[in-house]
């Protein structure tokens, strides 16, 4: 099935009202250098509108915008389309909190390193734990094999 050269008319003008219902200016104007691809701006984030078929007599879209969860297609329609465009903003993602045993690793020779062994990562206690995994995984400079 080959992909569209053009938008109908009818469709871009039934995403500039369905917009302009939801309260998003959009003007129709094609992306420059696509043929089939508008550019909607709304609280100043871009997305893209991608005509891609009609099904039924309707439009259906792919969407892209800010990050991944935002990419959709090919079959959203106008009405999906302009949900996701005047959606409220994700949250964003909380900072991590900051590792209190900075500078001790997560893990040692592939083990995970407990969090009692982290907090004295410089003592001999550790040192012990950490001979103790190597002999145990036989990667140990003392460890003999028989």
């Amino acid at each position: 099935m080959p992909l569209p050269r053009s938008i109908p008319a009818e469709f871009t003008q039934q995403l500039q009202t369905s917009l302009a219902a939801a309260g998003v200016t959009f003007d129709g104007s094609i992306k420059p250098g696509t043929r089939v691809t508008h550019e909607v701006a709304h609280h100043g984030v871009m997305w893209e509108l991608t005509y891609v078929l009609q099904v039924g007599g309707e439009p259906t879209w792919r969407i892209t915008g800010p990050g991944d969860a935002y990419s959709w297609g090919p079959a959203a329609s106008t009405a999906d389309a302009v949900a996701a465009i005047t959606a409220p903003p994700a949250a964003p993602e909380p900072a991590p909190a900051p590792d209190p045993y900075e500078g001790a690793p997560r893990t040692h020779l592939g083990v995970r390193v407990p969090e009692f062994v982290r907090a004295e990562w410089s003592t001999d206690r550790a040192q012990w734990w950490r001979l103790g995994v190597a002999t145990a995984l036989g990667q140990s400079k003392t460890a003999r094999t028989f």
